[in-house]
């Protein structure tokens, strides 16, 4: 996967409601990975979406012409029109249609270039299950209100969140702490990790690029404990590489910078709700797809 850190439209997620035509919302998924497209179609119908499926560009427009959606979600680099094209096809065709671009490598140029073809949000592959339902959450809209009131299952939930930035702490220690949550905060990995060792968590929310133990070194740590708490990872510069090559890690979601404090929220609700409810078992948000 190529890493674009200053690419960032993800972090500012737009809801978009279903339309009247389709009180249950009609994804439209575009990936010319036959296998991932099929893997996404089915979790999304099985989540309680009416989906349909195209294996290149050409395809999915034709798709768009003939029906109507209240989603798509593409990736970019595919055979006859990418994911770009698409999202100029929909601009000149004055189709408002909200737009998730699932992509290994992220056209920043392209975006730079022409800040109008922005989707609603990016998800960058290698992604989970988990964080594809969130992100499809949070750009139709459902149920954020409903999750914001579920966030914590116990009123005992207790959050640390690691990071250097202290703006960014603050915020997000602030908006979970008015779901029920109780929050504390390390500026560090070392600091991280001693406060692992003194409390009991429910679970981790770090940055990468952090001084002392970085976010992957600070997981590898809490693994090696046997600490089997979620971590979700909301990171500048996502360390790729390393969270695909080491499956101990468990990650239960990660988040690019910056992001939408209503993502933060869907994901932390998805990860604690996923712990209470399989609490020995793998979880299938963790695949990464």
């Amino acid at each position: 996967m190529t890493e674009n850190p200053s690419w960032r439209a993800d972090a500012r997620a737009k809801a978009f409601p279903p339309s009247r035509a389709n009180p249950v919302p009609h994804i439209l998924v575009v990936d010319d990975d036959i296998s991932l497209c099929q893997l996404n179609t089915e979790v999304l119908s099985s989540s309680g979406y009416a989906v349909a499926a195209a294996e290149d560009g050409a395809a999915a427009w034709e798709a768009l012409n003939a029906h109507r959606y209240d989603l798509l979600i593409t990736d970019n680099n595919m055979p006859k029109v990418s994911g770009v094209e698409l999202l100029r096809k929909l601009h000149s065709a004055h189709m408002d249609l909200p737009v998730i671009m699932a992509t290994g490598a992220t056209p920043t140029a392209e975006f730079a270039r022409s800040p109008w073809l922005h989707p609603a949000a990016v998800l960058p592959k290698p992604y989970t299950i988990g964080e594809m339902l969130s992100m499809v959450e949070v750009v139709l809209g459902e149920n954020r209100s409903a999750a914001r009131d579920q966030l914590p299952t116990r009123t005992s939930q207790r959050i640390l969140i690691v990071d250097e930035d202290i703006d960014l702490q603050t915020t997000c220690a602030e908006a979970l702490s008015t779901r029920g949550c109780r929050v504390d905060s390390a500026a560090d990995g070392a600091a991280g990790w001693e406060a692992l060792q003194t409390h009991c968590y429910d679970l981790l929310i770090t940055e990468h690029d952090i001084p002392k133990l970085t976010g992957v070194e600070l997981v590898r740590k809490l693994r090696a404990a046997h600490m089997s708490l979620p971590v979700v990872m909301a990171a500048q510069r996502l360390p790729v590489h390393e969270l695909t090559q080491d499956s101990s890690l468990r990650l239960a979601a990660t988040l690019w910078k910056p992001f939408a404090i209503d993502s933060l929220l869907t994901m932390v609700q998805s990860a604690l709700r996923e712990t209470a409810s399989l609490p020995s078992r793998p979880s299938v948000t963790g695949l990464r797809l």
